[in-house]
């Protein structure tokens, strides 16, 4: 089981966040980046917008999942951001209010894709969503994710 927390342990989570856009999600979640990985904020910006230019990062039921491998960043760093108030993504697509951001050094090819598979199954569990959704702790939000209830074992 240690395996499947340290792939899932969050570096950052931030509940409740006041955003108005899609894009102002993106911002927020690039300044949080930007601290704890030592890459300039407008870079992380610009490269998830040019994504999000490419393709939603959209995957349903609320949930976003935008994710880069960067040449800069030397150790991987995964995010939750719970937000206030749905947004839509800039296709005018679903609502979103559950955001998970993962970025990996460029050479973690696969374990990129490892960190994005288990973290996008296990925001698919509809309790989870709902208690993300009514949580205002980040201590709380984190205990979720070791919760014995089954889904992380799923992930």
């Amino acid at each position: 089981m240690s395996s499947y927390i340290k792939d899932i342990q969050f570096d950052l989570i931030l509940p409740q966040v006041k955003v108005v856009s899609h894009r102002q999600a993106l911002l927020t979640m690039a300044q949080e980046a930007a601290d704890y990985l030592s890459i300039s904020e407008k870079r992380i910006f610009s490269r998830l917008s040019d994504k999000e230019d490419l393709g939603s990062s959209a995957v349903g039921d609320g949930v976003a999942i935008p994710h880069l491998k960067m040449r800069r960043a030397r150790i991987a760093f995964s995010m939750l951001m719970t937000l206030e108030t749905p947004v839509k993504d800039d296709r005018g697509g679903e609502a979103i209010d559950i955001y998970s951001l993962i970025i990996s050094p460029a050479e973690d090819g696969p374990l990129h894709l490892r960190r994005l598979s288990r973290i996008s199954r296990l925001l698919k569990n509809e309790t989870l969503h709902k208690r993300l959704r009514e949580t205002y702790d980040r201590d709380v939000m984190q205990a979720l994710f070791v919760d014995p209830e089954g889904w992380l074992l799923a992930a």
